[in-house]
């Protein structure tokens, strides 16, 4: 008689079966490099599926379109920089020390070399797809609530004085923002660490001497 309560072993030959959320997250790793690698235009959905190790039918049944790989792929990437810094917990500490934390977190997500490849490929192609300005809007959009939140809040605490919202946030990224586009127009090579941690401070010190209370 065989002890049901005992765990029962796979035996050799078919490998366990992956679950969806598993696959879902190779085929959008296998779009990220894949675009990046040959641009978004001249990726196929076939090249993705193969790398990816799964038929196209399975990519459709999870995906509706390919522009939907690119923003789940952007989203992904900023999940994994941000995804610690929820607004609560921004809230609730020193506004200087919640900034920086903000700061650098986003500068590391946005002077990363996949970042900067990524936006001069959206940049590159966009008006040939114009579907892919969408899709950055969307992906990103939890950045712009991230800073948003940050602003909304330490207006009502009275650190930072009153203005637009949106504003002031777009002001306020718009400070890492830059050193990103001098990289992507050749200006500069891109940061070390240190040159980043720099730039976040001198960001902090600008956008305070014009918008703290």
């Amino acid at each position: 008689m065989v002890d049901s309560t005992q765990p029962q072993t796979r035996g050799p030959g078919r490998p366990p079966v992956r679950s969806e959320d598993e696959t879902r997250a190779l085929i959008i790793a296998a779009a990220a490099k894949a675009f990046l690698e040959t641009g978004y235009v001249r990726t196929g959905i076939d090249t993705i599926a193969r790398d990816a190790g799964v038929s196209t039918r399975t990519l459709y049944r999870l995906f509706n379109a390919k522009e939907d790989l690119l923003k789940e792929a952007m989203e992904a990437r900023i999940d994994a920089a941000i995804g610690g810094l929820d607004a609560a917990r921004l809230a609730r500490v020193d506004p200087r020390s919640s900034l920086e934390a903000l700061l650098t977190n986003y500068a590391d997500l946005a002077l990363s070399d996949e970042a900067v490849r990524l936006t001069r490929l959206i940049a590159g192609e966009r008006q040939e797809v114009p579907a892919l300005a969408d899709s950055y809007r969307q992906a990103t959009a939890r950045i712009t609530k991230a800073f948003e939140t940050w602003v909304r809040d330490h207006q009502t605490s009275g650190f930072l004085r009153d203005g637009d919202v949106e504003t002031v946030a777009h002001l306020l990224r718009g400070t890492i923002n830059e050193a990103q586009r001098q990289i992507l127009l050749g200006l500069r090579d891109p940061f070390t660490p240190a040159e980043r941690q720099s730039w976040v401070k001198a960001s902090i010190a600008l956008f305070l001497d014009g918008f703290a209370a």
